[in-house]
């Protein structure tokens, strides 16, 4: 089983170009199933999750080809509504292929969601959204049945602003008959990410940052060329990890307004940010950093998935810090990893308590969820000694490269393989 071993206590210092964005990926590539053609999908990141759902993609009958810069994909064929049990592609993102088959046959039949282990993630606003759309919805031998004989618009509130949910939504309200209002949507540069591919290919959607997204359904749906956004967690990750190692790193494709949360974060904690351009932002801290505050909240507000690794960093901040997660409540997966490594952590409920210690000290840890591991990586980097980081497929579900990446900025981390382990 691989691991990865990693050498702390040295800066990182250079430039890192961030991927594309999964969570922006998977919705796109699933809308592609309501267009009956070719179409190139650009900066589609090569990870353990993408790699999987274009498993899915061609088992259903979805034409899938890797090129350098993304993926090519071709749906004139017959695809099918059922996605069969796998438990290798027992992963979140296939969520957004139910609003897809419904919005292209009519009916889907989808396997139950997966994903990592963070909490509950219900679909049941999915699935009140889409009844509003027509969707007849019922279980049967752990498969999700939706069907229709026609799609309509309507008049949808969402109870609380769920990515998966708005998303869906979307895709199945952009093909259906009339209009359709989403109030209190999800406003993630996801969405935004998935309205624009859509509009390209001749949907008619109206989304302008307040919560309210208008889609008028059209009838038909035309093949088009499009890229991915720059992964903003992947951007926050390499943020945080510059500024726990107190090295001075750049980063090169990314929209810096889609992760500024985590840059004021760290700029309160006593790092530095700079804009060289409108696609990159430079973070050094040459000083101690400081106990911050965080809570997490739906975007604009911090992001879930960077609390993790900004919970490493804190590990050894001048004084203390409280982080409350009110997304996910089992965010805190890394917390007992961390304190294997020194760290003064106190969890209650969905509250963390964190204080800070002079260092960490390399320690054999595991990684239990995708952004837990990243947290024990950015550990790694900074703690000293050696850290042998455990499960690293968690980790390759959502960065691309990641130790190929550290490497080329002085990062001292190699990929190992492990019979015993």
């Amino acid at each position: 089983m691989e691991y990865l071993e990693i050498e702390g206590g040295v800066p990182l210092k250079g430039k890192v170009t961030i991927s594309g964005a999964k969570n922006a990926s998977f919705p796109v590539l699933s809308a592609a199933l309501l267009i009956k053609g070719k179409m190139h999908i650009k900066n589609v990141p090569d990870i353990l999750d993408i790699r999987h759902f274009l498993e899915v993609l061609k088992e259903i009958g979805v034409g899938v080809e890797r090129t350098e810069s993304g993926v090519m994909l071709d749906t004139r064929s017959e695809i099918s509504s059922k996605v069969k049990q796998n438990e290798k592609h027992s992963l979140r993102g296939t969520q957004t292929l139910l609003g897809a088959l419904l919005g292209r046959n009519g009916s889907a039949m989808l396997p139950s969601l997966g994903g990592c282990n963070i909490g509950a993630r219900p679909i049941d606003l999915h699935l009140k959204g889409l009844k509003l759309l027509g969707v007849s919805v019922d279980w049967d031998s752990g498969y999700l049945i939706g069907k229709t004989n026609k799609l309509k618009g309507n008049s949808i509130y969402l109870d609380f602003p769920s990515v998966g949910a708005t998303e869906n939504i979307i895709i199945a309200a952009a093909v259906s008959d009339g209009e359709t209002v989403i109030e209190n949507a999800a406003k993630e540069p996801e969405v935004k990410n998935l309205v624009d591919f859509l509009n390209a290919a001749g949907a008619d959607i109206k989304m302008n940052g307040s919560g309210i997204i208008k889609i008028r359904g059209v009838k038909e749906l035309h093949p088009v060329d499009f890229g991915i956004i720059p992964d903003r967690i992947e951007a926050a990750t390499f943020l945080v990890m510059g500024a726990a190692t107190h090295g001075d790193l750049t980063l090169e494709n990314v929209h810096p307004h889609d992760f500024e949360p985590v840059t004021m974060k760290l700029k309160e904690a006593g790092a530095f940010a700079e804009f060289p351009s409108d696609n990159s932002v430079r973070i050094y801290a040459p000083n101690p950093l400081n106990a911050v505050n965080i809570k997490t909240m739906p975007y604009p507000g911090f992001p879930t998935d960077a609390q993790p690794q900004m919970m490493a960093l804190l590990t050894t901040a001048n004084g203390s810090s409280v982080i409350r997660e009110t997304i996910f409540e089992n965010r805190f997966s890394a917390a007992s990893e961390l304190v294997k490594m020194g760290a003064d952590i106190k969890v209650e409920n969905n509250v963390a308590f964190v204080k800070g210690v002079d260092s960490l000290q390399g320690a054999d840890v595991a990684a239990v969820d995708l952004r837990g591991g990243a947290a024990l990586v950015t550990a790694g980097l900074t703690a000293k000694g050696i850290t042998r980081v455990r499960n690293v497929y968690h980790i390759d579900r959502g960065y691309e490269s990641i130790e190929n990446k550290l490497q080329k900025v002085g990062g001292r981390i190699v990929r190992k393989e492990d019979d015993t382990v």
